[in-house]
């Protein structure tokens, strides 16, 4: 039975990351058209308040908060996922104040927590 419930808290927390993932993505377009379609740049930081990127910010808060609630049951991957959600952090915080497209490092960054999460 416990380890059933140890296996759902891993399964949450794989589903976490993945919406993490897809809120980004879809802050990073969202972020993109916005880029293409205006030319000033106030606008676009003014509008940056989008379904995508206040749902990323609500995955990336529930990813973050089921790390610590595992925390001591595998440590040394949580953390690497904890670093990994720091490093998330700091691409969408360039995202949105330096209008940094980097669709690879998006990628590398989704590959990472991927690899974390099977190695618990």
């Amino acid at each position: 039975m416990m380890n059933l419930a140890f296996n759902i808290k891993f399964e949450k927390l794989n589903d976490l990351c993945d919406q993490v993932f897809d809120y980004l993505y879809l802050a990073y377009y969202d972020l993109e058209s916005k880029f293409d379609n205006e030319l000033n740049i106030n606008n676009i930081k003014n509008k940056f308040d989008t379904f995508a990127d206040r749902h990323f910010k609500s995955a990336i808060r529930d990813f973050e908060n089921e790390i610590q609630k595992l925390k001591n049951k595998a440590p040394h991957e949580l953390i690497k996922l904890e670093n990994i959600s720091s490093e998330i952090h700091q691409y969408f915080n360039q995202l949105v104040n330096y209008k940094i497209f980097d669709s690879e490092l998006l990628f590398r960054l989704k590959v990472k927590a991927k690899e974390s999460l099977n190695k618990i």
